[in-house]
């Protein structure tokens, strides 16, 4: 699991790229985005189950990545403010 979260955080270490997954996300209203963005969690979740093997454990590997995604967006890790540890402690 630790590699799939490295590689993960490798690809979003472009923050372009990490906004264009979320803009995707927020386009999805548009259908052929929809369908694409839609296919990719679909091959996502296949590949988490397989090495997860529990539908808990991979809503909790989607729900932790959406929040760390939010908290590399807005640069939480650089705000000295308890808050925004909060939401960047693990």
């Amino acid at each position: 699991m630790g590699a799939a979260r490295e590689a993960y955080a490798a690809l979003v270490a472009d923050r372009t790229i990490l906004r264009f997954l979320m803009h995707a996300n927020c386009a999805a209203g548009e259908p052929l985005v929809g369908e694409a963005v839609r296919r990719c969690y679909a091959k996502q979740v296949e590949t988490m189950q397989e090495l997860l093997g529990d539908d808990d454990a991979v809503r909790l590997w989607f729900g932790a990545g959406m929040l760390d995604n939010v908290a590399a967006v807005l640069g939480l890790a650089d705000i000295d403010q308890p808050w925004a540890q909060v939401l960047t402690a693990r």
